[in-house]
C-alpha cells in the first residue's frame, strides 16, 4: 500500500510525528534510561515490559512481541488501514496529501457507482411495496414476522420476475450500461446479444457500509424451486466481501456501549433480533469471517458471542471464526441454541428475553470446543490425537492475554485428561504470532551459543552503524549460521542503510517477514552503550574484533573438523606420510585459532 503516496511522503509524515507523544495518549509512559516504559495496551500484563523508543522512532513489547514503527502503532491499536493511518498522521501534522489524477479518477467512479446502488435500491423498495406486483415479496415478509418498519428501516425490496426491470428503469434515469455492468447489477448474455438483470424475482437485501450507503445486495429465492437460494452481488470498486459486516453501520453503537457483539450468519437472522430489540449484532452471512471482518469488528467490541445454527455446518462456522477472531484481540463466546433452531426461529418462538438470557449463559469458545470431543478424545487414533492437540494449541497461541491462556490450557487438561505440560509443549511449537507449526530446529548448547553471540554482534552494528563499513569487507552471508540472521544482514546490505545514522522504521517498512521484523525489533531495544566518551572508544574496538575474530575463527573451525577426519583416516590406513603433513597442517591451524582467542586480534 506504500505505492498509494509516495516513499518521501510517508518519510515526511512519519518524521513529523513522534513515536512517544502519539503512544503516551493510549499509554501511560515513564522514562527508564534511554526508553520509555508502560503496560503494554496489546495484552493484559501487570508489569510494565512495553518498550518506546525515541531515538529509532519505534515500539516493542518484550512480554507479546507486538512491535513495530509509528504507522504500524496505529494500525494496530486503531484496527486502522496502512492508508487511513497515513492520512491520521498527515492530518495531525497538518501535511497536506496530494489528489492523483487515477484517485480523483477512482473517487468519480466510486461516486457513479454508489449513486447507481442508491437508484436500484429505490426500484427494488418501490417493487416491494406495489400492492399487485408485490405481493408475493408481502407475503413472504409477513411469514417471516418482519414488521414494516424493519421493512422500511434496511429497505428491503423485491426484484420483479422479470429478465431487464431494472436495466430498463435505469437506462430510463439516465444511468449507462456500462455504469450498470461496473456495478455488477446486470450481466452481459452469452451470445452477445443485449443485457438480463441479475437479480430476477427475488427478495432483495441492500447490504451497507459502514457509513449506510448501499453497496452491493443480496436476493433471496421466493419460489423455493429455483436455485441458488441466495444469490450475491460480485465484488466491485465499492465492494469487497471479506472487508464488510451486515447491519454493523446500524448496530455499531450498540456494540460500542454494551463491549460486545453477537455474530449471527443469516440476513433473516439479523433483522428477527434487530427487530426483537437485541441490536448489537452482525451477520457474518454464511461465510467464514476474515481477517479484515474480525479488525473490523475489533474496532467496537471487545467480545464476540457467536450465535450459529445447532447443526455441523453451524459448528463448523464457528470452529472456522475463531482463530482470527482471537488474533484481533477479541475474547470469544459460543450461544448453543437447541437442535432444529436457528437465531430467526428461536427468537420468534421464545422472545428476546429467554435469548438474551441464553446469550448470557454462552460459554467460552474452549468449552464450547472441549464440548464437542468430550467423550471421544480416547477413543481417536494417535495421530487424530495429535492434531487435537496441536488445533488446541494453534488457539491458544492466538490469546494475548496470558492469564486467560494459563486457565484455558488449565481446562483443556482437567476435561480431557490431556497432561498440561503435554499442552504447553504443543503451544512451544506453534508460532505465537500466526498459531503455526514452528520449523523443528537444533536446540544444542553449541547452537545456541553461536544464535546468542550473533544476535548480540547484529544489535551492537544496528546500535553502532558506521562501523558497517568495516564490517562488510570482513563478513559474507555464508558466515551466519542462523537463517534469519543471514536474511537480516542481506537486509542491511540491500537497504543500503548503514551508515552513520539507521533508521529503524524504514527497515521495518522494507520488510514483510514476520520474523525478520520480530528480531529487528528485539535488536533494536538491545541496550548497547553507545560511545560517547574517549574513554569507551577503545572498548568498542575491542568488541567489534571480537565479534570478526569469532565468525573468521568459525571458518577455519570447518577445516579444521575435515583436518582432523582426515588424519584419523591416515593413521587407520598407516599412511604415515600423509598422517605427518596434516598433523602439521592441523598444529598450524589450532595455532593460528588458539592465538586469536588469547588476543582478541581479528585472524587475517
Amino acid at each position: 500500500m506504500s505505492n498509494y503516496f509516495p516513499q518521501e511522503l510517508i518519510d515526511q509524515i512519519r518524521q513529523a510525528n513522534d513515536v512517544v507523544e502519539i503512544v503516551s495518549e493510549y499509554v501511560s509512559l515513564k522514562k527508564k534510561g534511554r526508553n520509555y516504559f508502560g503496560l503494554c495496551p496489546f495484552h493484559a500484563e501487570k508489569t510494565p515490559s512495553f518498550s518506546v523508543n525515541p531515538e529509532k522512532q519505534i515500539f516493542h513489547c518484550f512480554g507479546c512481541g507486538q512491535g513495530g514503527n509509528i504507522v504500524t502503532f496505529l494500525m494496530s491499536h486503531e484496527k486502522l488501514g496502512f492508508v487511513e493511518a497515513i492520512r491520521f498522521l498527515a492530518k495531525r501534522a497538518n501535511i497536506r496529501l496530494p489528489q492523483k489524477e487515477t484517485n480523483r479518477q477512482e473517487m468519480e467512479l466510486n461516486d457513479k457507482l454508489l449513486l447507481v446502488h442508491q437508484l436500484a435500491s429505490s426500484y427494488y423498495t418501490s417493487n416491494l411495496e406495489n400492492n399487485i406486483k408485490g405481493k408475493m415479496g408481502q407475503d413472504y415478509l409477513g411469514s417471516r414476522k418482519l414488521s414494516d418498519q424493519t421493512i422500511s428501516e434496511f429497505r428491503l425490496g423485491l426484484a420483479l420476475d422479470e429478465w431487464d426491470g431494472l436495466h430498463k428503469s435505469a437506462n430510463a434515469k439516465g444511468v449507462e450500461t456500462p455504469t450498470l455492468l461496473e456495478a455488477g447489477l446486470i450481466i452481459a448474455r452469452n451470445d452477445g446479444k443485449g443485457y438480463y438483470d441479475r437479480f430476477k424475482n427475488r427478495l432483495i437485501f441492500p447490504i451497507f457500509n459502514l457509513s449506510g450507503k448501499t453497496v452491493a445486495f443480496a436476493g433471496r429465492i421466493l419460489d423455493e424451486k429455483d436455485s441458488p437460494k441466495y444469490m450475491n452481488s460480485p465484488e466491485s470498486p465499492i465492494y469487497q466481501k471479506g472487508k464488510l459486516l451486515y447491519g454493523l453501520n446500524f448496530s455499531k453503537e450498540e456494540i460500542r456501549e454494551e463491549k460486545f457483539a453477537i455474530v449471527v450468519e443469516g440476513y433473516m437472522d439479523y433483522l428477527s433480533l434487530y427487530q426483537s430489540g437485541i441490536r448489537n449484532l452482525v451477520a457474518s452471512c454464511g461465510t467464514a469471517f476474515t481477517s479484515d471482518q474480525a479488525r473490523l469488528l475489533a474496532r467496537f467490541a471487545e467480545e464476540v458471542v457467536l450465535l450459529f445454527d445447532s447443526d455441523t455446518a453451524g459448528q463448523n462456522a464457528v470452529l472456522r471464526s475463531v482463530d482470527l477472531l482471537y488474533d484481533a484481540g477479541l475474547d470469544v463466546k459460543v450461544g448453543v441454541l437447541p437442535a432444529g433452531y436457528d437465531p430467526d426461529k428461536y427468537v420468534n418462538e421464545f422472545g428476546a428475553g429467554q435469548l438474551g438470557k441464553l446469550i448470557k449463559e454462552s460459554n467460552s469458545y474452549i468449552k464450547f470446543k472441549i464440548s464437542l470431543l468430550k467423550g471421544k478424545f480416547s477413543k481417536l487414533s494417535l495421530r487424530e490425537q495429535e492434531q487435537v492437540l496441536v488445533s488446541f494449541a494453534q488457539t491458544a497461541a492466538k490469546i494475548g492475554h496470558e492469564v486467560r491462556k494459563d486457565l484455558y490450557l488449565k481446562q483443556v487438561s482437567e476435561e480431557l485428561g490431556i497432561g498440561e505440560a503435554t499442552l504447553r509443549k504443543a503451544l512451544k511449537s506453534v508460532s505465537p504470532r500466526t498459531g503455526e507449526s514452528k520449523p523443528a530446529r537444533e536446540t544444542t548448547g553449541a547452537k545456541l551459543t553461536e544464535e546468542v553471540w550473533e544476535r548480540e554482534f547484529l544489535a551492537f552494528m544496528i546500535d553502532n552503524p558506521t562501523w558497517f563499513k568495516e564490517a562488510v569487507p570482513q563478513i559474507s552471508l555464508e558466515d551466519f549460521s542462523i537463517p534469519t540472521h543471514e536474511q537480516l544482514w542481506r537486509l542491511l546490505q540491500d537497504e543500503n542503510q548503514l551508515g552513520d545514522e539507521l533508521d529503524i522504521a524504514d527497515l521495518l517498512e522494507a520488510t514483510q517477514n514476520q520474523d525478520l521484523r520480530q528480531l529487528l525489533l528485539e535488536l533494536a531495544n538491545f541496550d548497547y552503550p553507545r560511545q560517547e566518551t574517549s574513554t569507551t572508544f577503545p572498548d568498542y574496538i575491542q568488541k567489534f574484533n571480537d565479534y570478526i575474530q569469532k565468525f573468521k575463527a568459525r571458518r577455519i573451525e570447518g577445516p579444521v573438523r575435515k583436518v582432523k577426519q582426515a588424519l584419523k583416516e591416515a593413521e587407520r590406513e598407516k599412511n604415515g606420510k600423509r598422517a605427518q603433513a596434516l598433523m602439521k597442517e592441523l598444529q598450524d591451524m589450532q595455532n593460528i585459532l588458539k592465538d586469536s582467542r588469547l588476543t582478541g586480534k581479528p585472524i587475517e
